[in-house]
Protein backbone atom coordinates (compact mmCIF):
# COMPACT_ATOMS: atom_id res chain seq x y z
CA UNK A 1 0.00 0.00 0.00
CA UNK A 2 2.82 2.43 1.06
CA UNK A 3 4.60 1.60 -2.08
CA UNK A 4 1.67 2.11 -4.85
CA UNK A 5 1.09 5.57 -2.43
CA UNK A 6 5.14 6.23 -3.25
CA UNK A 7 4.45 5.42 -6.68
CA UNK A 8 1.44 7.53 -7.42
CA UNK A 9 3.65 10.46 -6.13
CA UNK A 10 6.27 10.14 -8.18
CA UNK A 11 4.20 9.65 -11.27
CA UNK A 12 1.87 12.63 -10.06
CA UNK A 13 5.44 14.78 -9.68
CA UNK A 14 6.55 13.57 -12.68
CA UNK A 15 3.55 14.91 -14.85
CA UNK A 16 3.86 18.10 -13.39
CA UNK A 17 7.70 18.31 -14.54
CA UNK A 18 6.45 17.66 -17.94
CA UNK A 19 3.95 20.47 -17.64
CA UNK A 20 6.94 23.03 -16.42
CA UNK A 21 8.62 22.48 -19.40
CA UNK A 22 6.24 22.19 -22.21
CA UNK A 23 7.44 23.91 -25.16
CA UNK A 24 5.33 26.78 -26.36
CA UNK A 25 6.71 28.12 -30.44
CA UNK A 26 6.45 31.89 -30.32
CA UNK A 27 7.39 33.61 -34.03
CA UNK A 28 9.84 36.76 -33.79
CA UNK A 29 11.89 38.68 -36.56
CA UNK A 30 15.76 37.54 -36.31
CA UNK A 31 17.38 41.02 -35.91
CA UNK A 32 18.93 41.86 -39.20
CA UNK A 33 22.31 42.92 -39.66
CA UNK A 34 23.02 45.93 -41.39
CA UNK A 35 25.74 46.06 -44.07
CA UNK A 36 28.48 48.76 -42.93
CA UNK A 37 28.61 52.42 -44.30
CA UNK A 38 31.12 52.22 -46.30
CA UNK A 39 32.43 49.57 -48.61
CA UNK A 40 33.92 49.36 -51.87
CA UNK A 41 30.90 48.34 -53.93
CA UNK A 42 28.87 51.75 -51.95
CA UNK A 43 32.03 54.39 -52.60
CA UNK A 44 32.01 53.19 -56.21
CA UNK A 45 28.48 54.27 -56.43
CA UNK A 46 29.45 57.18 -54.66
CA UNK A 47 32.25 57.77 -57.11
CA UNK A 48 30.00 57.56 -60.01
CA UNK A 49 27.46 60.27 -58.57
CA UNK A 50 29.97 62.53 -58.01
CA UNK A 51 31.19 62.48 -61.15
CA UNK A 52 27.96 62.52 -62.94
CA UNK A 53 27.09 65.87 -60.79
CA UNK A 54 30.37 67.51 -61.56
CA UNK A 55 30.11 66.93 -65.76
CA UNK A 56 26.69 68.06 -65.49
CA UNK A 57 28.01 71.39 -63.85
CA UNK A 58 30.30 71.46 -66.32
CA UNK A 59 28.09 71.15 -69.16
CA UNK A 60 25.77 73.96 -68.01
CA UNK A 61 28.94 76.03 -67.22
CA UNK A 62 30.12 75.49 -70.83
CA UNK A 63 26.09 75.76 -72.21
CA UNK A 64 26.28 79.32 -70.66
CA UNK A 65 29.03 80.80 -72.21
CA UNK A 66 28.74 79.38 -75.34
CA UNK A 67 28.13 81.48 -78.82
CA UNK A 68 24.86 81.98 -79.47
CA UNK A 69 24.45 81.07 -83.17
CA UNK A 70 20.29 82.83 -83.28
CA UNK A 71 19.72 86.22 -82.89
CA UNK A 72 18.40 87.79 -79.80
CA UNK A 73 18.58 90.76 -77.88
CA UNK A 74 21.16 90.84 -75.41
CA UNK A 75 20.17 91.13 -71.87
CA UNK A 76 22.88 93.35 -70.33
CA UNK A 77 22.28 95.90 -72.75
CA UNK A 78 20.36 96.64 -75.86
CA UNK A 79 22.45 98.28 -77.24
CA UNK A 80 24.92 95.58 -77.82
CA UNK A 81 24.85 93.65 -81.49
CA UNK A 82 25.33 89.59 -81.06
CA UNK A 83 27.84 87.47 -82.71
CA UNK A 84 25.98 84.92 -85.29
CA UNK A 85 28.61 82.52 -86.85
CA UNK A 86 27.74 80.85 -90.32
CA UNK A 87 26.44 77.37 -90.26
CA UNK A 88 29.80 75.24 -91.12
CA UNK A 89 28.22 73.62 -94.03
CA UNK A 90 27.43 77.07 -95.64
CA UNK A 91 30.91 78.20 -94.60
CA UNK A 92 32.73 75.35 -96.34
CA UNK A 93 30.43 74.77 -99.91
CA UNK A 94 31.60 78.41 -100.38
CA UNK A 95 35.30 78.11 -99.81
CA UNK A 96 34.34 81.33 -97.14
CA UNK A 97 36.80 80.48 -94.48
CA UNK A 98 38.44 82.45 -91.44
CA UNK A 99 42.25 82.62 -91.65
CA UNK A 100 42.12 79.69 -88.86
CA UNK A 101 39.53 77.75 -90.99
CA UNK A 102 36.50 79.24 -89.07
CA UNK A 103 33.10 79.91 -90.15
CA UNK A 104 32.62 83.54 -90.97
CA UNK A 105 30.82 85.63 -88.64
CA UNK A 106 28.98 88.94 -87.99
CA UNK A 107 27.27 91.19 -85.51
CA UNK A 108 23.57 92.03 -85.29
CA UNK A 109 21.13 94.59 -84.11
CA UNK A 110 17.93 94.39 -85.32
CA UNK A 111 16.06 97.52 -85.61
CA UNK A 112 13.32 98.12 -83.15
CA UNK A 113 10.71 99.65 -85.46
CA UNK A 114 11.73 96.99 -88.44
CA UNK A 115 12.80 99.60 -90.77
CA UNK A 116 13.84 98.85 -94.48
CA UNK A 117 17.27 100.46 -93.60
CA UNK A 118 20.45 99.00 -92.92
CA UNK A 119 23.90 100.16 -92.44
CA UNK A 120 26.60 97.30 -92.95
CA UNK A 121 29.84 98.10 -90.93
CA UNK A 122 33.71 96.73 -91.73
CA UNK A 123 35.76 97.13 -88.76
CA UNK A 124 39.41 97.92 -88.65
CA UNK A 125 42.48 95.80 -87.72
CA UNK A 126 45.47 96.04 -90.07
CA UNK A 127 46.63 93.46 -92.55
CA UNK A 128 48.58 90.50 -92.41
CA UNK A 129 51.25 90.27 -95.36
CA UNK A 130 53.33 86.41 -94.54
CA UNK A 131 52.76 82.91 -93.15
CA UNK A 132 54.40 83.92 -89.56
CA UNK A 133 52.30 87.37 -89.45
CA UNK A 134 48.47 85.94 -90.46
CA UNK A 135 49.64 82.48 -88.09
CA UNK A 136 49.72 84.62 -85.15
CA UNK A 137 46.67 86.95 -86.60
CA UNK A 138 44.83 83.44 -86.31
CA UNK A 139 45.41 82.85 -82.97
CA UNK A 140 43.42 86.27 -82.31
CA UNK A 141 39.59 87.29 -82.96
CA UNK A 142 41.13 89.08 -86.18
CA UNK A 143 42.03 85.81 -87.34
CA UNK A 144 39.35 83.26 -86.22
CA UNK A 145 35.68 83.95 -85.37
CA UNK A 146 36.01 80.91 -82.10
CA UNK A 147 37.90 83.65 -80.13
CA UNK A 148 35.63 86.32 -81.12
CA UNK A 149 33.45 88.81 -78.70
CA UNK A 150 29.97 86.80 -77.92
CA UNK A 151 28.52 90.45 -78.32
CA UNK A 152 29.80 93.82 -79.00
CA UNK A 153 28.60 97.65 -78.02
CA UNK A 154 27.20 99.49 -80.56
CA UNK A 155 28.52 103.45 -80.22
CA UNK A 156 29.19 106.12 -82.59
CA UNK A 157 27.18 105.90 -86.26
CA UNK A 158 26.21 102.61 -84.67
CA UNK A 159 24.30 103.80 -82.01
CA UNK A 160 20.44 103.36 -80.99
CA UNK A 161 20.80 106.68 -78.88
CA UNK A 162 18.73 109.39 -80.94
CA UNK A 163 19.56 112.22 -79.25
CA UNK A 164 23.23 111.71 -80.55
CA UNK A 165 22.95 109.72 -83.75
CA UNK A 166 19.95 110.63 -85.13
CA UNK A 167 20.01 109.50 -88.36
CA UNK A 168 20.91 105.62 -88.23
CA UNK A 169 19.63 104.84 -84.16
CA UNK A 170 16.68 102.94 -85.60
CA UNK A 171 18.26 101.31 -88.59
CA UNK A 172 19.32 97.43 -88.65
CA UNK A 173 23.19 97.01 -87.57
CA UNK A 174 25.42 94.99 -89.15
CA UNK A 175 29.26 94.54 -88.39
CA UNK A 176 30.94 92.09 -90.22
CA UNK A 177 33.26 90.24 -88.43
CA UNK A 178 36.57 90.87 -89.51
CA UNK A 179 39.07 87.94 -89.57
CA UNK A 180 40.74 87.95 -92.85
CA UNK A 181 43.54 90.10 -92.85
CA UNK A 182 43.40 91.31 -96.20
CA UNK A 183 40.41 94.16 -95.85
CA UNK A 184 37.98 91.12 -97.34
CA UNK A 185 39.75 91.35 -100.52
CA UNK A 186 41.68 87.99 -100.06
CA UNK A 187 41.11 85.64 -103.09
CA UNK A 188 43.76 82.15 -102.93
CA UNK A 189 41.67 79.28 -103.09
CA UNK A 190 44.65 77.44 -102.12
CA UNK A 191 45.24 76.45 -98.36
CA UNK A 192 48.62 77.97 -96.59
CA UNK A 193 50.68 76.72 -93.77
CA UNK A 194 52.12 77.74 -90.67
CA UNK A 195 53.96 75.07 -88.51
CA UNK A 196 51.59 72.46 -89.58
CA UNK A 197 48.68 74.72 -89.05
CA UNK A 198 46.18 75.76 -92.08
CA UNK A 199 45.87 79.42 -93.20
CA UNK A 200 42.74 80.78 -95.56
CA UNK A 201 43.59 83.72 -97.32
CA UNK A 202 39.58 84.13 -98.85
CA UNK A 203 38.70 87.99 -97.61
CA UNK A 204 36.89 88.40 -100.60
CA UNK A 205 34.78 85.00 -100.58
CA UNK A 206 34.01 85.70 -96.84
CA UNK A 207 32.43 89.25 -97.59
CA UNK A 208 30.45 88.00 -100.33
CA UNK A 209 29.46 84.42 -98.51
CA UNK A 210 28.24 86.73 -95.75
CA UNK A 211 26.23 89.33 -97.87
CA UNK A 212 24.67 86.16 -99.45
CA UNK A 213 23.87 84.59 -96.21
CA UNK A 214 22.40 87.74 -94.66
CA UNK A 215 19.87 87.96 -97.91
CA UNK A 216 18.77 84.46 -97.06
CA UNK A 217 18.32 84.71 -93.44
CA UNK A 218 17.27 88.31 -92.32
CA UNK A 219 15.33 91.20 -94.24
CA UNK A 220 18.48 92.58 -95.86
CA UNK A 221 16.39 90.78 -98.86
CA UNK A 222 13.88 93.54 -98.30
CA UNK A 223 15.78 96.33 -97.75
CA UNK A 224 15.23 99.90 -99.62
CA UNK A 225 18.44 101.84 -98.06
CA UNK A 226 21.82 100.50 -97.38
CA UNK A 227 24.80 102.04 -96.39
CA UNK A 228 28.08 100.48 -96.45
CA UNK A 229 30.59 102.11 -93.86
CA UNK A 230 34.26 100.88 -92.82
CA UNK A 231 37.22 102.38 -90.37
CA UNK A 232 40.69 101.83 -91.58
CA UNK A 233 41.76 98.73 -93.00
CA UNK A 234 37.74 98.14 -92.85
CA UNK A 235 37.26 101.64 -95.16
CA UNK A 236 39.63 100.41 -97.65
CA UNK A 237 37.08 97.29 -98.01
CA UNK A 238 33.67 99.67 -97.99
CA UNK A 239 35.33 101.91 -100.73
CA UNK A 240 36.32 98.96 -102.82
CA UNK A 241 33.40 96.81 -102.06
CA UNK A 242 30.52 99.47 -102.61
CA UNK A 243 30.05 99.24 -105.87
CA UNK A 244 30.21 95.25 -105.99
CA UNK A 245 27.44 94.97 -102.91
CA UNK A 246 25.07 97.02 -105.14
CA UNK A 247 25.33 94.38 -107.58
CA UNK A 248 24.39 92.16 -104.85
CA UNK A 249 21.65 93.51 -103.37
CA UNK A 250 18.05 93.04 -104.12
CA UNK A 251 15.90 95.65 -106.75
CA UNK A 252 14.51 96.82 -103.68
CA UNK A 253 17.46 98.91 -102.86
CA UNK A 254 17.11 102.40 -103.67
CA UNK A 255 20.20 103.84 -102.66
CA UNK A 256 23.68 102.76 -101.54
CA UNK A 257 26.38 105.34 -99.87
CA UNK A 258 30.00 104.54 -98.61
CA UNK A 259 31.24 106.08 -95.68
CA UNK A 260 35.02 105.26 -95.64
CA UNK A 261 36.56 106.64 -92.10
CA UNK A 262 40.30 107.34 -91.27
CA UNK A 263 41.03 105.69 -95.02
CA UNK A 264 42.93 108.62 -96.71
CA UNK A 265 46.14 106.72 -96.51
CA UNK A 266 48.88 108.27 -98.69
CA UNK A 267 51.37 106.99 -100.41
CA UNK A 268 53.90 109.14 -98.85
CA UNK A 269 57.79 109.31 -97.90
CA UNK A 270 58.84 108.70 -93.85
CA UNK A 271 61.48 110.56 -91.99
CA UNK A 272 63.84 108.37 -93.44
CA UNK A 273 62.90 108.55 -97.20
CA UNK A 274 61.14 105.09 -97.13
CA UNK A 275 57.34 104.56 -98.88
CA UNK A 276 56.08 102.40 -95.97
CA UNK A 277 52.62 102.10 -97.21
CA UNK A 278 53.74 101.23 -100.65
CA UNK A 279 56.19 98.69 -99.11
CA UNK A 280 53.11 97.54 -97.06
CA UNK A 281 50.26 97.26 -99.47
CA UNK A 282 52.44 95.70 -102.36
CA UNK A 283 52.95 92.55 -99.86
CA UNK A 284 49.41 92.45 -98.76
CA UNK A 285 48.04 92.87 -102.55
CA UNK A 286 50.66 89.95 -103.38
CA UNK A 287 50.15 87.71 -100.63
CA UNK A 288 46.49 87.31 -100.50
CA UNK A 289 46.19 86.87 -104.38
CA UNK A 290 44.02 90.16 -104.29
CA UNK A 291 44.18 90.07 -107.99
CA UNK A 292 41.64 87.49 -108.05
CA UNK A 293 39.12 89.59 -106.26
CA UNK A 294 36.03 90.73 -108.51
CA UNK A 295 35.43 94.03 -106.79
CA UNK A 296 38.62 95.51 -107.48
CA UNK A 297 39.73 94.33 -111.02
CA UNK A 298 37.67 97.02 -112.96
CA UNK A 299 41.02 99.62 -111.50
CA UNK A 300 43.66 96.80 -111.73
CA UNK A 301 42.18 95.72 -115.30
CA UNK A 302 43.45 99.72 -116.48
CA UNK A 303 46.72 99.30 -114.84
CA UNK A 304 49.04 99.08 -117.94
CA UNK A 305 51.97 97.75 -115.46
CA UNK A 306 51.27 94.51 -113.99
CA UNK A 307 53.69 95.30 -111.13
CA UNK A 308 51.78 98.64 -109.97
CA UNK A 309 48.40 96.92 -109.90
CA UNK A 310 48.23 97.09 -106.00
CA UNK A 311 48.27 100.41 -106.81
CA UNK A 312 44.52 100.46 -106.59
CA UNK A 313 44.57 99.83 -102.95
CA UNK A 314 45.26 102.98 -102.22
CA UNK A 315 41.98 104.99 -101.48
CA UNK A 316 43.72 108.15 -104.20
CA UNK A 317 43.85 105.96 -106.63
CA UNK A 318 40.70 103.59 -106.22
CA UNK A 319 37.79 106.19 -105.40
CA UNK A 320 37.78 107.47 -109.09
CA UNK A 321 36.52 103.90 -110.05
CA UNK A 322 33.72 104.01 -107.34
CA UNK A 323 29.68 105.05 -108.91
CA UNK A 324 28.45 104.79 -105.24
CA UNK A 325 28.49 108.29 -103.40
CA UNK A 326 31.40 108.04 -100.99
CA UNK A 327 31.89 110.20 -98.15
CA UNK A 328 35.32 110.26 -96.58
CA UNK A 329 35.82 110.93 -92.65
CA UNK A 330 39.85 111.91 -91.78
CA UNK A 331 41.83 113.91 -89.49
CA UNK A 332 45.20 115.86 -91.08
CA UNK A 333 47.14 114.22 -88.10
CA UNK A 334 46.21 110.93 -87.83
CA UNK A 335 47.83 108.88 -85.55
CA UNK A 336 48.20 105.76 -86.79
CA UNK A 337 49.53 107.08 -90.34
CA UNK A 338 52.02 109.40 -88.30
CA UNK A 339 53.42 106.80 -86.07
CA UNK A 340 52.99 103.55 -88.39
CA UNK A 341 53.68 105.24 -91.88
CA UNK A 342 55.74 108.48 -91.12
CA UNK A 343 57.55 106.73 -88.88
CA UNK A 344 57.18 109.85 -86.31
CA UNK A 345 56.68 109.07 -82.42
CA UNK A 346 57.00 112.22 -81.04
CA UNK A 347 54.48 114.97 -80.50
CA UNK A 348 54.76 118.28 -81.52
CA UNK A 349 57.33 120.96 -79.57
CA UNK A 350 59.10 117.60 -78.60
CA UNK A 351 59.89 116.75 -82.98
CA UNK A 352 62.53 117.77 -84.65
CA UNK A 353 61.95 120.17 -87.46
CA UNK A 354 62.51 117.82 -89.42
CA UNK A 355 59.66 115.54 -88.39
CA UNK A 356 56.85 118.15 -87.86
CA UNK A 357 57.76 118.91 -91.70
CA UNK A 358 56.84 115.48 -92.71
CA UNK A 359 53.78 116.20 -90.90
CA UNK A 360 52.74 119.24 -92.51
CA UNK A 361 53.58 118.06 -95.47
CA UNK A 362 50.89 115.03 -94.89
CA UNK A 363 48.11 117.37 -93.81
CA UNK A 364 48.79 119.29 -97.48
CA UNK A 365 48.66 115.77 -99.09
CA UNK A 366 45.33 115.31 -97.40
CA UNK A 367 43.79 118.56 -97.76
CA UNK A 368 44.79 117.92 -101.81
CA UNK A 369 43.34 114.68 -101.76
CA UNK A 370 40.03 115.77 -99.99
CA UNK A 371 39.67 118.90 -102.99
CA UNK A 372 40.24 116.22 -105.59
CA UNK A 373 37.38 113.58 -103.86
CA UNK A 374 34.67 116.74 -103.98
CA UNK A 375 35.51 117.46 -107.98
CA UNK A 376 32.75 114.59 -108.20
CA UNK A 377 29.81 116.06 -106.93
CA UNK A 378 28.04 112.94 -105.52
CA UNK A 379 30.86 112.69 -102.75
CA UNK A 380 31.89 114.31 -99.64
CA UNK A 381 34.88 114.91 -96.93
CA UNK A 382 35.01 115.73 -93.05
CA UNK A 383 37.92 116.70 -91.83
CA UNK A 384 39.36 117.36 -88.22
CA UNK A 385 42.54 118.50 -87.04
CA UNK A 386 42.00 116.67 -83.89
CA UNK A 387 44.60 113.47 -83.93
CA UNK A 388 42.81 110.76 -84.03
CA UNK A 389 42.63 107.51 -86.05
CA UNK A 390 38.63 106.66 -86.39
CA UNK A 391 35.82 108.51 -85.74
CA UNK A 392 32.49 106.79 -87.56
CA UNK A 393 32.64 104.16 -84.42
CA UNK A 394 33.54 105.96 -81.40
CA UNK A 395 32.00 108.38 -78.84
CA UNK A 396 33.48 111.63 -80.88
CA UNK A 397 31.21 110.87 -83.91
CA UNK A 398 29.04 113.16 -82.17
CA UNK A 399 32.15 115.48 -80.72
CA UNK A 400 31.82 119.55 -81.33
CA UNK A 401 35.66 119.93 -80.83
CA UNK A 402 36.37 117.99 -84.05
CA UNK A 403 35.82 121.11 -86.03
CA UNK A 404 32.93 123.71 -86.97
CA UNK A 405 30.01 121.02 -86.84
CA UNK A 406 30.21 117.33 -85.47
CA UNK A 407 30.75 114.59 -88.20
CA UNK A 408 27.03 113.67 -87.23
CA UNK A 409 25.63 116.84 -88.35
CA UNK A 410 27.91 116.86 -91.96
CA UNK A 411 27.15 113.70 -92.51
CA UNK A 412 23.80 114.03 -92.49
CA UNK A 413 23.98 117.04 -94.36
CA UNK A 414 25.82 115.34 -96.84
CA UNK A 415 22.71 112.85 -97.25
CA UNK A 416 20.19 115.06 -97.52
CA UNK A 417 22.25 116.14 -100.95
CA UNK A 418 23.53 119.04 -100.13
CA UNK A 419 25.94 120.78 -102.14
CA UNK A 420 29.26 118.01 -101.66
CA UNK A 421 31.70 120.38 -100.00
CA UNK A 422 34.67 119.80 -97.27
CA UNK A 423 33.11 120.27 -93.85
CA UNK A 424 35.09 120.38 -90.62
CA UNK A 425 37.52 122.77 -89.50
CA UNK A 426 38.05 126.06 -91.60
CA UNK A 427 41.45 126.59 -90.79
CA UNK A 428 43.47 123.81 -90.11
CA UNK A 429 45.64 124.36 -86.37
CA UNK A 430 49.35 123.58 -86.19
CA UNK A 431 50.04 119.50 -84.25
CA UNK A 432 50.58 121.20 -81.19
CA UNK A 433 47.74 123.78 -81.12
CA UNK A 434 45.15 121.03 -82.09
CA UNK A 435 46.47 118.36 -79.27
CA UNK A 436 45.55 121.30 -76.85
CA UNK A 437 42.04 122.09 -78.51
CA UNK A 438 41.52 118.17 -78.85
CA UNK A 439 42.57 117.24 -75.29
CA UNK A 440 38.79 115.69 -74.78
CA UNK A 441 37.82 113.97 -78.19
CA UNK A 442 41.05 112.21 -78.20
CA UNK A 443 40.21 110.33 -74.95
CA UNK A 444 36.83 109.51 -76.04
Amino acid sequence: MLEQNEKSLKDQAQGESQKAMLFVPYRYNRPQMLPPLICSRRLYVHLILLLVIVFMLVIIRLMSTVKVNFVHFHLESDSDAELVTLPSQFAHSRGALCLDGSPPAYYFRPSLLSVKFWIIYLPGGAWCNSEYDCFQRSLTELGSSHVAKISIPMVGILSNDCEINPDFCLWNVLVLHYCDGSSFLGNDSTVRSYESQSLYLRGAVVFEALIDYLKESTDLAEAEQVVLAGSSAGGIAALIHADRLRTMLPHSVKTVHALVDAAMFLDLPDVRGNFELANLFKSVYSFHSIENSKSIQECTETQPNITERWRCLLPEVYYKFVFTPIYFVNSVYDTWQRTYLLKISCFASACPSVHRDVVYNARDSILTFAHNITRYKKNGVYLTWCPVHTILNQLRFSSAELGDSTVQQSLSSWLQHDLSQITGDKNFLSLEAALEVCKSSIKL
